[in-house]
């Protein structure tokens, strides 16, 4: 019984230390900028489009670069 119960203590560490681990994917393409307690992440998704904050894609305009989206974005929050 007490061998069952630690393979179970085990495997439920090692499935939580999986779960718990850094959600960082290695993706370099996303910078963040902030203005006291308001903060912003953007990441080039390399498709034409970027996220702000993990929320869904928005398109890139067509005559902007990912650079100058998030410098505006920067400025808008007044983090510049």
């Amino acid at each position: 019984m007490m061998k069952k119960l630690m393979y179970v203590a085990v495997l439920g560490l090692t499935v939580g230390f999986t779960a718990c681990g850094s959600d960082d994917d290695g993706n370099s393409n996303c910078k963040s900028c902030a203005n006291g307690a308001v903060s912003i992440e953007l990441c080039d998704l390399g498709d034409g489009t970027y996220t702000i904050n993990g929320e869904d894609p928005i398109d890139i305009p067509a005559d902007s670069s990912f650079d100058e989206v998030f410098e505006l974005s920067c400025t808008a929050i007044g983090a510049n």
